[in-house]
């Protein structure tokens, strides 16, 4: 490429804007290879600056340019929210690494300590089936028959309430 240009140059580019073309600068046109590309280069140019303009007319959009000041800060808040995003995202995995590591650890002191807590578990289960149980159908046949409907609804609306208390963190999290 050349740092030279036509001298026809400047003449080829208004004819491109204006739309007045003679024929001596047709035949010059046909011959010329640098004149061609300003009369392309224009062209482009000019439906370049014609987009933005339709553009604006069918979405009746003003003239003027949105100020370079809102530009600047919805430029900023974009750059803030996806670093926002990607602390998030690093942030869940923390958070699921750390779950996996108490499960872990929860899963080895279980596997450690297993004769102890069954023992545990075994005594527990001894004293509500054998002990507790028995008592507590004892309290309640000294109510007698006629207090039994009462009794039945209170359990209901007990582990109904227990029911709701459990089951609400769970749907409501959705």
């Amino acid at each position: 490429m050349s740092d030279k240009g036509c001298s026809q140059e400047s003449a080829v580019a208004r004819a491109v804007r204006t739309g007045e073309w003679n024929e001596g600068l047709r035949a010059h046109l046909r011959q010329c290879a640098s004149c061609r590309g300003v009369q392309e280069a224009v062209r482009w140019m000019q439906a370049l600056a014609a987009a933005p303009q339709e553009a604006m007319e069918s979405r009746d959009l003003p003239d003027a340019l949105p100020d370079a000041q809102i530009l600047w800060l919805r430029a900023h808040l974009r750059e803030r929210q996806a670093a926002d995003e990607r602390a998030h995202s690093i942030s869940q995995w923390v958070e699921t690494g750390c779950i996996a590591a108490v499960c872990a650890i929860l899963g080895i002191w279980l596997a450690w300590s297993w004769n102890e807590i069954a023992g545990q578990v075994a005594s527990g289960l001894s004293w509500a089936l054998f002990d507790a149980w028995p008592a507590l159908w004892a309290n309640l046949n000294a109510y007698g028959p006629a207090n039994s409907p009462i009794l039945f609804l209170s359990a209901l609306i007990a582990i109904s309430l227990v029911t709701v208390g459990v089951a609400y963190p769970l749907v409501s999290r959705e």
